[in-house]
C-alpha cells in the first residue's frame, strides 16, 4: 500500500509575523499620509485661487471707489453751498437761480457703491471661510465683508430716511417750471441759471422752508458719514491688495 507523506511546513516565528505586520502598517500609513499630502496641496491650490480672485475683486472695487468718492465729495460740497445760500435771506433773483441750480445738481441724488462680491459669494456657497486656512487672511476677508455690509446699510438708511423725505419736502418749495431741462441746451443745468423768467419759490412759508433746510442738513450729515466710510473702505481695500499680493506671491500672476 502506497503511503503519502505530508510536506513539512516550516512554522513562522513571532519576529516574522511582527515584521509582516510592520510592513503592512507602514504601507497603509504611508498611503494615508500621501493622500493627506495630496489633499493638503489641493486645498492650498484652491485657497490661493480664491485669494487671487478676491484680489481681483478688490482691484475692481478700488477702481469703482476712484469714481464714486470724487462725485460724493463734490455732492457734499454742493449741498454745503446750497445750505449756506438757503440761510442767506432775503433771497434775490440771482441767489434763487443759484439755489435752484445747486438743488438740481447736488441735493436730489446719492451714488451707491457697486461692490464686486463674486469671490465672497463663492466662499459663502462653498462653506464659508474654512477654505482659507490662514487666520489673518480669513479675518481680513471677513472684516472687509462686514465693512461692505456697513457701507451698503448706511446708503440704504440715507436714501430711505433722509434723501427721499428731503426730496418730498423740496417738491413743496421749488417751482417745477424752473427744473424742467431744455433738451436743446448743451448743459441741462444752464436753463436754471439763464432762464429769462423771474425766479420764485412755490411758497414763502418760513416754517416749511426751515423744515426743508433742517431735513437737508441731516441729509448732508449722513452723506458725509457715507463718504467717510467709502474712503475708509477704499484704504482698507488697498492695504489688503498689498497684504495678499505679498503673502501669496501673486504680484506677477498671469490671471490678474
Amino acid at each position: 500500500m502506497e503511503v503519502h507523506h505530508h510536506p513539512h511546513v516550516e512554522k513562522k516565528g513571532f519576529k516574522e509575523y511582527f515584521f509582516e505586520f510592520v510592513m503592512i502598517f507602514l504601507a497603509v500609513t504611508l498611503g494615508f499620509i500621501a493622500e493627506n499630502i495630496r489633499g493638503h496641496l489641493s486645498d492650498k491650490r484652491i485657497e490661493r485661487e480664491y485669494i487671487i480672485s478676491f484680489v481681483q475683486d478688490l482691484k475692481q472695487d478700488t477702481a469703482n471707489f476712484n469714481q464714486v468718492i470724487p462725485l460724493e465729495e463734490s455732492n457734499v460740497k454742493g449741498v454745503d453751498t446750497l445750505l449756506n445760500c438757503l440761510l442767506d435771506t432775503p433771497y434775490t433773483d440771482s441767489s434763487l437761480r443759484f439755489i435752484y441750480y445747486l438743488k438740481e445738481k447736488y441735493a436730489d441724488w446719492i451714488l451707491s457703491m457697486p461692490y464686486t462680491t463674486r469671490t465672497i459669494t463663492q466662499l459663502k456657497n462653498a462653506g464659508g471661510l474654512r477654505l482659507i486656512t490662514d487666520k489673518h487672511s480669513s479675518d481680513s476677508i471677513n472684516l472687509y465683508n462686514l465693512a461692505l455690509d456697513d457701507v451698503v446699510e448706511i446708503y440704504k438708511e440715507l436714501q430711505r430716511d433722509f434723501t427721499i423725505p428731503t426730496i418730498r419736502l423740496s417738491n413743496k418749495i421749488y417751482n417745477p417750471q424752473f427744473l424742467i431741462p431744455d433738451e436743446r441746451a448743451p448743459d441741462p443745468d444752464s436753463i436754471i441759471l439763464h432762464s429769462q423768467g423771474r425766479m420764485t419759490l412755490l411758497t414763502n412759508d418760513q416754517s416749511l422752508i426751515s423744515e426743508y433746510i433742517n431735513s437737508l442738513a441731516w441729509d448732508r450729515k449722513l452723506k458725509y458719514l457715507y463718504l467717510n466710510r467709502l474712503i475708509a473702505h477704499q484704504q482698507f481695500a488697498m492695504r489688503l491688495i498689498t497684504f495678499f499680493s505679498k503673502k501669496y506671491d501673486i504680484q506677477n500672476d498671469q490671471r490678474e
